[in-house]
C-alpha cells in the first residue's frame, strides 16, 4: 500500500470515529450509524483498491471511476443541503413560534403601564 493511500485510510478512520464521538446528545440513530459505517467501508475499499469504483462505473455506463464517484458527491451534497434547509426553516419557525408565545406570557396588561401598585391580597385571613 502506497503512502498516499495510508494517509488516506487513516484519514478516513479518524473522520468516521470523530463523527460518532460524543454524539449522544445529537441523536445520530442506529440507521445513520450503519450508513456511516458502510460509507466509510465503501471509500476503504475504493482507496485500497481504485479498480472497484472503474468497474462499477462501466456497469452502470460512465467512462471513468472518478467521474462516478463525484456523481455520487453531487447528489450526496443535494440532498444534504436539502435536509439542512428544511431543518433550518422548521427551526425558525419553532423560535418565532417560542418567541411569541414567550411574549404573550410575558405581556404586560394595560392597567400596569399606569404606574399604580396592584392591591396585595390580605393574607391575614
Amino acid at each position: 500500500m502506497s503512502v498516499i493511500k495510508a494517509i488516506l485510510v487513516v484519514a478516513i478512520v479518524a473522520a468516521a470515529l470523530w463523527a460518532l464521538r460524543h454524539r449522544e446528545n445529537v441523536g445520530l440513530r442506529a440507521g445513520g450509524r450503519l450508513l456511516l459505517f458502510a460509507v466509510g467501508a465503501l471509500a476503504i475499499v475504493s482507496v485500497a483498491v481504485p479498480d472497484i469504483t472503474q468497474k462499477a462505473a462501466d456497469a452502470v455506463g460512465v467512462q471513468r471511476g472518478t467521474d462516478l464517484v463525484l456523481y455520487g458527491l453531487i447528489i450526496t451534497f443535494v440532498f444534504t443541503s436539502a435536509g439542512l434547509y428544511f431543518r433550518q426553516r422548521d427551526l425558525e419557525y419553532r423560535f418565532a413560534t417560542l418567541t411569541r408565545a414567550l411574549a404573550i406570557h410575558q405581556a404586560v396588561e394595560p392597567a400596569d403601564l399606569t404606574g399604580s401598585i396592584p392591591e396585595l391580597p390580605d393574607s391575614t385571613a
